[in-house]
């Protein structure tokens, strides 16, 4: 039973959902980067998001998959993750840049951009060492909503918090699945978490 629980909680903390999840929250926000963009707007930026960053990454690995290129769609082996990743990559700046020409706050293009840098670093890591990029995308997910909870009052608090359990909860899910090692998880929270909090603070300061 526990072990099932594991294994849903590694499914809903995918990192290709994450950028949902965060979007979600942000439109829900009682802030700028909520009542600045209008519902057909918001639409859009979610459907852009979800395919180029969701979507397509996930028909990418089912299709690896199919051609014995990876073996799951958790891509457990470290030498499975290279060519995903790589695309995946792909897929995120293409979603920037299509996000540049729309007319959103800043920290909304940036939090794809960081994110994109955060697999760019996953991919350059994997060469040497397994890196948690589950912990990487829940660690970017929490970094962001930190430094917006920072500059923009209590809006965020319970998502960074939430972000923060969450966190844990993945990481006792990762180890019972001897998925990764305790260092793995730690580094993996630290580089998406630096990741977005550096990316957001500058953009904001900017």
């Amino acid at each position: 039973m526990l072990n099932r629980f594991f294994s849903i909680i590694t499914y809903l903390t995918h990192p290709l959902i994450i950028p949902i999840y965060l979007l979600l929250i942000l439109f829900n926000s009682d802030t700028y980067l909520s009542y600045t963009l209008s519902p057909a707007l918001q639409r859009i930026i979610l459907a852009a998001v979800f395919i180029l960053t969701c979507l397509m990454p996930f028909l990418t690995s089912v299709l690896l998959l199919k051609k014995q290129g990876v073996k799951g769609l958790l891509m457990e082996d470290r030498q499975s993750r290279t060519i995903p990743y790589f695309l995946t990559l792909v897929y995120y700046i293409a979603c920037y840049y299509f996000l540049l020409r729309l007319p959103v706050s800043s920290v909304i293009k940036i939090l794809i951009l960081a994110a994109a840098c955060c697999i760019a670093l996953a991919f350059i890591i994997n060469f040497f060492w397994k890196i948690s990029i589950h912990l990487i995308g829940i660690g970017g997910m929490a970094g962001a909503f930190y430094i917006l909870t920072v500059l923009m009052g209590n809006e965020f608090l319970l998502p960074f918090i939430l972000a923060l359990l969450l966190a844990g909860l993945t990481a006792t899910a990762r180890l019972s699945q001897n998925a990764h090692t305790h260092s793995q998880l730690y580094v993996g929270f630290i580089v998406g978490f630096a990741c977005e909090y550096l990316f957001i603070m500058w953009s904001l300061s900017t």
